[in-house]
């Protein structure tokens, strides 16, 4: 019994020893074949998953909601990527409504309200948002939530100071959005103008957006017709002064949308033209107030006079901005010159991000070298284009 049990104990050892060296073979052939490059591609034990939001549409802009993986092309810099992410439309989302609050009168902060709640009411039962607004501050109101009361009491509890710190209030939200898995979006609410942002710049967050790859949607207010009006009449007024209207963030949004009615110092009426960047159209009627007598004076359309060497350059770097922003991220710019146009867009962005596929794939790139990769996505299918980010920007961190 001495001589069966010291063998089956010597065999137990050399079955454990067995299994010992066979694991250390194994573990060493497998660090061979990544190191020695065979054909079979090395494991990537870091690879990082792009993700790649994409709008599909019919040549009459309505929303494909049927295609499959089999039918996208994916690339980065011209290299052809493996689709290995993909969601079919109508899952939830994820998206931080940014509100530009500035110097909004009680009507106009109504206003601003009742877009908000509308917006709010087209969210699915599964989708969740998180509510910022920004002035001189920038405010989280909520965190992500589901909870509709909840959301609603906080738009209805949204205040206004001065200033525009829109730089600011959008790398908040990006920062905010960076852990969260899913669909993500940024829903923007101004006019694109940035006064007085200390801790973030348009490019750092133009950077960021790439990093993240949230997709970003802007409902644009115009507000340069109203603040040349105002800036027009202190040169009337103060014809000595050297400044050039004071534009310090006390922006006003026209009366469709809540602000203040025309008066007798001679703001344009609603109806007024719009004065965009470029060549102007007739400027607005100011009124000269001079010796008790009243009179009608235009401004000069072919003068670059110093009001509007000013207001261009403040306003085409508002809508280099949006636009960088978004086409950069797949989103895009709605313009809303009344309330009814501004929730009618904030309706086609709801609707849109209902209709979002996402696509992901790991990349070949090795290391991150902190530049811009270009993505490239193409449809099969004939008569369908896509809309997509247009690449990302690599960073030491993750990228979702």
């Amino acid at each position: 019994m001495r001589i069966m049990s010291r063998l089956l104990k010597l065999e137990s050892i050399a079955a454990t020893a067995f299994v010992v060296l066979a694991a250390a073979y194994a573990s060493a052939s497998f660090q061979g074949r990544i190191q020695q490059g065979e054909d079979q591609k090395p494991l990537k034990l870091n690879a990082t998953l792009v993700q790649v939001p994409a709008v599909a549409t019919d040549k009459s802009g309505r929303f494909v909601r049927d295609l499959s993986r089999e039918d996208f092309t994916l690339s980065e810099d011209g290299k052809r990527q493996e689709i290995s992410l993909f969601a079919p439309v109508n899952q939830p989302f994820n998206c931080v409504l940014v509100l530009d609050t500035s110097n909004s009168t009680e009507d106009r902060l109504s206003a601003i309200r009742d877009t908000a709640l509308a917006f709010t009411r087209q969210l699915g039962s599964e989708d969740q948002m998180m509510l910022v607004t920004f002035d001189n501050e920038v405010r989280e109101l909520t965190d992500f939530s589901r909870n509709k009361p909840e959301l609603e009491a906080a738009i209805r509890g949204a205040e206004s100071g001065f200033g525009k710190l829109l730089y600011e209030a959008v790398t908040r939200a990006l920062e905010r959005l960076k852990d969260v898995e899913g669909r993500r979006a940024v829903v923007l609410f101004s006019d694109g103008v940035d006064m007085r942002s200390i801790e973030a710049t348009a490019e750092g967050s133009v950077r960021l957006a790439e990093e993240i790859g949230a997709v970003i949607y802007c409902v644009k207010f115009d507000t340069r017709w109203w603040i040349e009006s105002e800036a027009r009449r202190q040169e009337i007024e103060h014809p000595r002064s050297k400044t050039p209207g004071n534009i310090d963030g006390r922006i006003p949004v026209p009366p469709d949308l809540g602000g203040p009615d025309t008066d007798v110092n001679g703001f344009p009426k609603p109806n007024a033209p719009r004065i965009e960047v470029g060549p102007r159209p007739s400027p607005p009627v100011v009124n000269e107030q001079r010796r008790g007598r009243s009179s009608s004076q235009l401004p000069t359309p072919e003068s670059s006079d110093q009001v509007t060497q000013t207001l261009n350059k403040l306003y085409e770097e508002a809508d280099s901005y949006l636009q960088t922003l978004t086409s950069r991220t797949g989103g895009r710019v709605l313009n809303a010159e009344t309330l009814e146009n501004s929730r009618s867009a904030f309706a086609a962005i709801a609707d849109e991000l209902r209709n979002q596929y996402l696509l992901g794939y790991y990349t070949s790139r090795e290391g991150n070298d902190g530049k811009f990769h270009k993505i490239k996505l193409e449809v099969a299918r004939k008569g369908v284009q896509v809309r997509a980010r247009l690449g990302y920007r690599s960073s030491s961190s993750k990228i979702n």
